[in-house]
């Protein structure tokens, strides 16, 4: 390579390399990244790259740390249940945003940037009046599970109109009227569109539930 390129690159940082590698997993996918293709994409040699990163498993960890710092909190809630609503939606937003990251979100242990958003999730929860500690425990993992899990369907499902009629054509000789009366009424609905989206009506069953126990 050029020495005189060289000089003229701007120096790799840790920063760099990760926020690079979640640019190329939002355009080509995060089986599409390898750390030869990252390297190349910013315009260095591979061995480069392991000068900021122990290997992929420890950037894909970083990544995911960088998408979590995304999501706003608000650091004293006067309102535990209005702002657990308001998170779980952005929570959901920058999950969406990088279509990649639900699905590392459950395979990867939490960086620094995933530990404080534990903690401020826990914290709130715990301050919603009445709750046991054990109460408090389900209904973060409830809000939680409730975004990824969400999240993770729609982009593991992505049908159009197109692609579900062709799934229902597919599956309808395996169901039988009265054996599966109640599943073949719930494809039907999603046929016609019935009830849209569910993700804030579970929410709000979700933490509704929660003042309830």
């Amino acid at each position: 390579m050029d020495p005189a390129l060289t000089t003229q690159r701007t120096p790799l940082t840790q920063e760099r390399v990760v926020a690079g590698a979640v640019d190329y997993a939002d355009q080509h996918g995060l089986g599409a990244l390898s750390m030869r293709k990252l390297a190349t994409s910013l315009g260095f040699e591979v061995m480069s790259l392991y000068n900021h990163v122990k290997n992929k498993p420890d950037l894909i960890r970083r990544m995911t740390d960088l998408v979590a710092n995304e999501i706003p909190v608000p650091s004293q809630p006067d309102d535990p249940l209005a702002a657990l609503r308001q998170h779980a939606i952005e929570m959901r937003h920058a999950l969406e945003r990088h279509s990649w990251a639900a699905m590392s979100w459950i395979t990867t242990l939490p960086g620094p940037a995933r530990w404080d958003l534990m903690e401020w999730q826990l914290r709130t929860v715990a301050a919603i009046n009445g709750l046991t500690d054990e109460q408090a425990h389900h209904g973060y993992h409830a809000i939680t599970n409730h975004v990824v899990g969400y999240v993770l369907q729609n982009e593991v499902m992505p049908f159009d109109d197109d692609d579900l009629e062709d799934v229902v054509q597919m599956i309808k000789p395996d169901l039988d009227e009265q054996a599966h009366a109640h599943v073949l009424n719930h494809i039907g609905q999603h046929q016609r569109g019935e009830h849209g989206e569910s993700f804030d009506y579970v929410l709000d069953l979700i933490l509704g539930g929660l003042t309830e126990l």
